[in-house]
């Protein structure tokens, strides 16, 4: 009788449902490396030495750029999630990014503020910048969030609420 007492509790345990698998194809990643190589080539050949040192220059700011932006925001939106983020190495996941599961909503919305305070920031250093800084930034920005923004668009439709799970093989996307 105690044991079906507990059995008709409700407890805590999470159950979730497999909604999609997105498979992350390798022929996707070399085309990302890829154009990382010629946007670095291009601006080297338009603006010769100076060119090349912006876009190192330019890789480093704008990615201290994205992780302080994601690190605020994740402050201010949902701290306990602040431990389930982290610089990311495995292509094309390059930056700050989740490394255990998250929520859509929580993803969406970080990845909105971060497109929009990085562009700001790119302009609000337009009059004191070398052209060819302002042009690395701006390639640097848009590089590091395509396969964020690509999955984004692949998740059009789904709800805010499902767990989002990336690895460097697949991106799984959860129901509770």
């Amino acid at each position: 009788m105690a044991s079906e007492s507990l059995l008709n509790q409700d407890p805590v345990i999470y159950h979730y449902k497999l909604i999609r698998k997105i498979p992350l194809r390798p022929e996707a990643r070399y085309s990302y490396i890829t154009t990382a190589v010629m946007g670095i080539g291009a601006i080297t050949a338009i603006y010769r030495w100076q060119g090349l040192l912006s876009t190192l220059i330019g890789f480093l700011i704008m990615t201290a750029i994205h992780a302080v932006v994601l690190r605020l925001t994740l402050r201010r939106v949902d701290e306990p999630s602040m431990k389930r983020w982290a610089f990311r190495y495995d292509w094309p996941w390059f930056g700050p990014l989740p490394v255990m599961d998250t929520t859509l909503w929580l993803f969406r919305r970080l990845h909105f503020h971060l497109f929009i305070v990085g562009c700001c920031i790119v302009g609000l250093l337009y009059p004191w910048a070398h052209s060819s800084l302002l042009v690395s930034l701006v390639y640097w920005h848009f590089w590091l969030l395509t396969p964020r923004v690509t999955l984004l668009f692949n998740m059009i439709g789904e709800k805010g609420d499902g767990v989002l799970r990336l690895s460097s093989d697949e991106v799984s996307y959860y129901h509770r």
